[in-house]
């Protein structure tokens, strides 16, 4: 499982190179009982409008497009052993979560500064990129709850061994002048990183701590369904983790000898080592389902990602015997999926398309059984 995204780096680079010059799960078919239920499961979930899947670990930007608007990319990646036995549900799991959120200004620019052609005209970005990755392993419990007749809820619990965590901020407007063929800049960058490396850095904790909460409600009626959900409730923390605030400025003066102005780039950082703890807030879905007699299930559900917005999608579902089959759409990622869950198996396949140009695909596996 990986976490690594290329863009917040290549565009670091680029800068400080001007500075110098910048669906829908298908149904789990297992009757519980009072024996204990016992899955294993896979999941790899992965989107990037900005480039090719292909190319996430790649610093090439030759296939990078602007998404009009801002732009994801993001990475789901988990295996996870469980065991529900009445109400309670306790797993163990490994999952890597990564989050890249960036403007069409600052994946424009990015794409300029690796050209070798200068920009034919004069041009000013206002660059705004976000990311966030985390990687670990540890234990979930979740307890489910009868609230009323047709009410039920979830809560779980997640506790999570760090090893790795990364963040980073740039923001900032950068512009350019044809005339004399430079850049002007006011960009700063803010890096929280256990790989981040700098002159007289200390030694720090070998893992950080990660403690997430979730919870679901639900409302059954005999033919709609309506839940809402939030996941990721949390906070990370890393003691002495390293960290960088820098700030790169053409707009910076200086005087010389005999009193004149000096205009000249500055690229200034500051690092520290004092720990953090980051709060990360919830990611949110809500899923409304209506089943039709003799056509299926059919959902309109909707994701709310913190800093980006709504990732809607639609599915339809049908049993045939003991197999269920679904179908789905996601509209942003573009991505359709096909479901299949057969007595304890349960498989998903999604993508935009297939080949090294996909830009989406959800893969995942599951199997549960009793013994």
């Amino acid at each position: 499982m990986t976490e690594r995204m290329t863009i917040p780096n290549a565009l670091a680079r680029a800068l400080l190179a001007a500075a110098a010059l910048c669906g829908p799960a298908a149904t789990l078919a297992v009757d519980r009982t009072d024996a204990p239920v016992w899955e294993l499961s896979i999941r790899a979930d992965r989107h990037s409008d900005p480039v090719p899947l292909a190319d996430l670990d790649s610093d090439d930007l030759d296939r990078l497009r602007a998404r009009s608007g801002r732009s994801l990319a993001y990475v789901e990646d988990e295996i996870r052993a469980s065991r529900t036995q009445g109400a309670w549900t306790w797993s163990l799991l490994a999952r890597s979560s990564a989050t890249l959120i960036a403007n069409r200004d600052a994946l424009e620019l990015a794409a300029q500064l690796a050209r070798v052609a200068p920009a034919d005209r004069d041009r000013h970005w206002n660059t705004e990129v976000d990311f966030r990755a985390f990687s670990g392993a540890g234990l979930e419990a979740a307890r489910a709850f009868k609230v009323a007749d047709a009410w039920d809820a979830k809560l779980s619990v997640q506790l999570l061994s760090l090893a790795r965590w990364r963040e980073r901020e740039i923001n900032g407007p950068v512009s350019y002048d044809v005339a004399t063929r430079g850049y002007s800049f006011d960009v700063r960058s803010t890096e929280t990183s256990d790989r981040l490396d700098f002159p007289f850095r200390q030694a720090f904790g070998s893992h950080g701590l990660g403690l997430l909460l979730g919870g679901e409600i639900t409302w059954q009626g005999p033919q709609v369904a309506i839940s809402v959900a939030m996941r990721d409730l949390g906070w990370l923390r890393w003691s002495g983790v390293p960290q960088d605030d820098a700030r790169l400025s053409s707009f910076t003066q200086s005087y010389d000898a005999d009193g004149f102005v000096i205009y000249e780039p500055l690229i200034q950082g500051q690092y520290n080592q004092s720990g953090r703890t980051a709060r990360l807030a919830p990611k949110w879905a809500l899923k409304a389902s209506w089943e039709s007699n003799g056509y299926g299930r059919f959902e309109a559900a909707t994701d709310w990602l913190p800093g980006f917005g709504a990732l809607p999608s639609v599915g339809w579902g049908q049993r045939f015997g003991s197999i269920d089959l679904g179908l789905g759409w996601r509209f942003h990622e573009r991505r359709a999926t096909v479901s299949l869950a057969w007595e304890g198996l349960r498989l998903r396949f999604g993508a935009d398309r297939f080949g090294s140009g996909a830009h989406s695909r959800d893969v995942t596996l599951g199997w549960a059984f009793t013994f």
